[in-house]
């Protein structure tokens, strides 16, 4: 019988998901998803957590448990830093020990990535292969492979927002983690609603991190998250692009709503709003005040075009 792993469907999932289920398949090992986001998965995800725990932590305690008993290991990274001076969120530091310690009964898999102090993925995700398969060249190879589809994936997301930039019409660039603007309790919903009211909806999910890292500097030299500093990059690249702009928050973020506040004081003249999302939320308010935002530009562009008409 062949081994499984279950991939938590939240936090760097949304990320990495074509890495991890490319590398597994090529050991012969299968992969298991939890479900979509729903109420339950969040109920759960609440009781497991502290209540001081932000939104996307509980999502994933809930993730992590509906994967109990359907997979014999659960795959949780724990990211430190991606580059020598910056560092990830704390949550994602912690948030392999935290599902070892609020979840019972469930076997993890984990992998370091530690640039600052030279650990990195690849000998990282390959000592997790090793797990399944001995022969080190596989693995190795396996890696390689992964990588490469991952980067193909990428590129393709990159592709695809350039045609949406291309297209005619109103564009709204959403400005939130991958984690928070693909869930189906979080992000997922105000896009789809955007779309059904006849917005092009640009992410900022932008995958030159080199890029990124230096168009983030324009907004600010200090701030030290990674995740954040390729949002940042992200507002630069799109933000003359775009007829409005979104910042998707959730409760507490503190990382998160620092960089909004900076975001919003740059982009004066651009219609901007900022929706913070707890597990409370109601979609009926997020209907109308996206609503509204969509009036506002629509009026926007009515008196440009009057103005460019004198």
């Amino acid at each position: 019988m062949h081994a499984t792993v279950g991939l938590p469907r939240s936090l760097l999932f949304h990320k990495y998901h074509v890495l991890w289920e490319t590398f597994f398949g090529a050991l012969d090992v299968e992969t298991v998803t939890s479900p979509q986001s729903n109420r339950a998965i969040l109920a759960r995800g609440i009781e497991l957590a502290v209540d001081e725990t932000c939104v996307p932590v509980k999502l994933f305690l809930g993730h992590v448990d509906a994967l109990r008993d359907k997979a014999d290991y659960i795959l949780v990274p724990r990211i430190v830093t991606l580059a020598k001076d910056e560092t990830a969120c704390v949550k994602f530091l912690g948030a392999y020990d935290v599902a070892r310690n609020s979840v019972p009964g469930i076997r993890l898999l984990e992998y370091n990535v530690d640039v600052k102090n030279g650990i990195r993925q690849r000998p990282e995700l390959c000592r997790v292969g090793e797990t399944f398969e001995p022969n080190r060249r596989k693995v190795r190879r396996a890696y390689d492979h992964a990588a490469s589809e991952h980067l193909r994936y990428t590129a393709r997301l990159d592709e695809q927002q350039e045609e949406v930039l291309a297209r005619p019409g109103m564009k709204v660039l959403v400005v939130g983690h991958a984690y928070n603007l693909y869930d189906e309790m979080l992000g997922k919903p105000i896009v789809d609603f955007l779309g059904k009211n006849g917005v092009e909806v640009v992410s900022s999910e932008f995958h030159d991190t080199a890029k990124a890292r230096t168009l983030a500097k324009l907004v600010s030299k200090d701030i030290p998250w990674t995740y954040n500093k390729e949002l940042l990059g992200a507002l630069e690249s799109y933000r003359e692009r775009v007829d409005g702009i979104i910042f998707l928050v959730t409760f507490p973020c503190g990382p998160d709503s620092l960089m909004t506040e900076l975001c919003m004081r740059r982009v004066k003249g651009t219609p901007s709003i900022m929706l913070v999302l707890d597990e409370l939320q109601s979609e009926a308010g997020l209907r109308t005040r996206l609503e509204s935002f969509i009036d506002l530009i629509e009026a926007g562009k009515r008196r440009a075009a009057v103005d460019g008409a004198r």
